[in-house]
């Protein structure tokens, strides 16, 4: 009968990753083009947001895109840790490297789409739009410069996620103003 990993194993085997991440990341990643251009990614949104943004709802947008982040977040991690997909490169070995695209791009595209687009109809064919965007142009760029690997996922997948990702962080939203209001 064989062993159960124990919680020391599995300690043993994170600083042998920590270690090899770290390895990899100084001598393959760091000031790489792709790590530049995860740099780029992960500030030149921000200054096209805040040009951008209606600074009169501000806070609101501002909690959508912090669900938008935290969900991306989650589902990313999930991805990951069922080795679905996964990231070749990091922009630090330390933090995992969906920072760029869950806290970034993702959030800042959601907070663009819900403050343009006030109807449900108008909304969706934009959620429609951001998951082609991400999922047939982003994905197969990022694959193609190896900064996003494919494992047991297809694009279609990503496709159908973005948009029910971007229409359930609306309808929760949506949930939570009516929520406050009702509070007031």
């Amino acid at each position: 009968m064989s062993r159960i990993p124990s919680f020391t194993d599995e300690q043993n085997l994170r600083e042998k990753l920590r270690d090899v991440s770290l390895e990899h990341w100084l001598k393959e990643d760091l000031f790489s083009f792709n790590w530049w251009l995860l740099l780029a990614a992960s500030i030149l949104p921000f200054f096209i947001w805040w040009r951008l943004v209606d600074k009169g709802r501000l806070f609101e947008i501002l909690a959508f895109g912090l669900l938008c982040a935290i969900f991306a977040c989650f589902l990313d991690v999930v991805g990951l840790n069922f080795l679905l997909w996964g990231y070749p490169d990091k922009l630090f070995y330390f933090i995992p490297p969906l920072v760029p695209a869950d806290f970034v791009v993702i959030p800042i595209s959601g907070m663009l789409i819900y403050q343009y687009f006030n109807t449900w109809k108008s909304y969706a064919a934009a959620a429609v739009g951001l998951g082609i965007l991400f999922a047939f142009i982003f994905e197969p760029l990022f694959s193609f410069l190896n900064m996003f690997v494919l494992i047991n996922w297809k694009h279609t997948y990503s496709f159908i996620g973005f948009i029910i990702f971007f229409l359930g962080v609306r309808l929760l939203m949506q949930s939570l103003k009516r929520t406050a209001e009702k509070i007031k």
